[in-house]
């Protein structure tokens, strides 16, 4: 390969994302008041 010539683009994969449960709320997404969680903002993952 010469300098003029570009290199071909890297195979790549897609990679899912990572969620974990709220430790705060256990997933629900709700305090133990039953408002919504400060801590995932209701949406039970972090």
């Amino acid at each position: 390969m010469n300098d003029t010539e570009q290199a071909p683009p890297p195979e790549t994969t897609k990679i899912a994302p990572l969620r974990w449960q709220c430790c705060h709320c256990g997933g629900g997404g709700l305090d133990s008041y039953g408002d919504t969680c400060r801590h995932c903002d209701g949406l039970g993952f972090c």
